[in-house]
């Protein structure tokens, strides 16, 4: 059996997983944004994280944000709907093309967002050491508005391990709301839910931004 065979049979069979994380001295932060099939709503948050690294830290921000899903559509492109909504944002997913969750890269990430909590449970049980560090985007967003701004100026990938550490114990305390934090799958839907999924990633990353990779003099604290 390969390693990655082996990965892939723990993450998404029995047994423990491995930790591939933390990597020493490796600068570089690695995001993995997860959604069902990779086509929708993950390229798009993906696109947007990926523009806010670039803006607040540099064009050549030390950050991969890569987008995956649990059951992706390998090789497909973004819906058209998905376009559109990055388009609008001055993003393009021309190039994107939906892949399967690699299990080795989850385990290495610094940050897992997934789009729902089903989704977030899936990661943390077949895959348990990544549990501190996988969120849903809505409920990091939640998370983060609670924390006093991170005004440290230290390096990206600690700066997210800070985040993590800080969000995770968050949890404990924070007020979660009554229903599920999840951004609905909006495949097969008319485009209103196409703008919806939009609206929510960008509210949802307006919040996250500032804390993950740093504030800007007009960023609203």
């Amino acid at each position: 059996m390969t390693e990655r065979e082996h990965l892939g049979a723990t993450l998404f069979g029995a047994g423990p997983s491995p930790d591939l994380g933390p990597r020493p001295g490796d600068h570089v932060v690695e995001i993995e944004v997860i959604c069902t099939g990779n086509i929708a709503r993950s390229p798009l948050g993906m696109a947007m994280l990926d523009a806010e690294a670039r803006r607040r830290i540099g064009p050549d921000a030390p950050v991969w944000v890569r987008s995956s899903g649990i059951h992706g559509l390998a090789g497909q492109p973004a819906v058209e709907q998905s376009r559109t909504q990055a388009l609008r944002r001055g993003l393009d997913l021309s190039a994107h093309r939906g892949s399967v969750l690699e299990p080795e890269l989850v385990l290495r990430a610094d940050l897992v967002l997934t789009m729902t909590e089903s989704q977030r449970g899936k990661v943390v049980r077949r895959a348990p050491k990544v549990h501190n560090r996988v969120f849903t985007v809505l409920e990091l967003a939640r998370l983060c508005a609670a924390l006093k701004p991170i005004d440290e100026a230290i390096p990206p990938r600690d700066r997210v391990h800070l985040l993590t550490r800080l969000a995770y114990g968050a949890r404990a305390y924070v007020e979660r709301p009554a229903g599920p934090e999840d951004i609905a799958d909006p495949y097969g839907h008319p485009d209103e839910a196409y703008v919806r999924v939009g609206e929510q990633l960008d509210a949802a990353v307006a919040t996250i931004a500032p804390q993950l990779f740093g504030w800007l003099p007009d960023d609203l604290r």
